[in-house]
């Protein structure tokens, strides 16, 4: 348990300093004002950059998360099953 809470807080720490990366990178190539227009909305900046935000950075977790469970390491005494 300890392993994976480790593991968790890790995947947790470098998704979060990528979204920053990420959102920096998007928005400097994308204008809030301008999206908000081409989807036919009306929110402010700093909305814009939450929603971006929390959005990369989900993304980013969930990646690390499927990439620690796709490489999880299978117990000495039980053979791998591929269906």
């Amino acid at each position: 348990m300890r392993k994976t809470l480790r593991n968790t807080a890790i995947v947790g720490w470098m998704a979060f300093l990528m979204a920053i990366a990420a959102e920096g990178l998007f928005f400097s190539i994308f204008d809030p004002n301008e999206l908000a227009l081409a989807a036919g909305r009306e929110w402010d900046a700093l909305g814009a950059y939450s929603i971006g935000f929390f959005c990369f950075w989900g993304s980013f977790a969930a990646c690390g998360l499927l990439a620690l469970r796709l490489t999880r390491a299978v117990p000495e005494g039980r053979p791998r099953r591929f269906a």
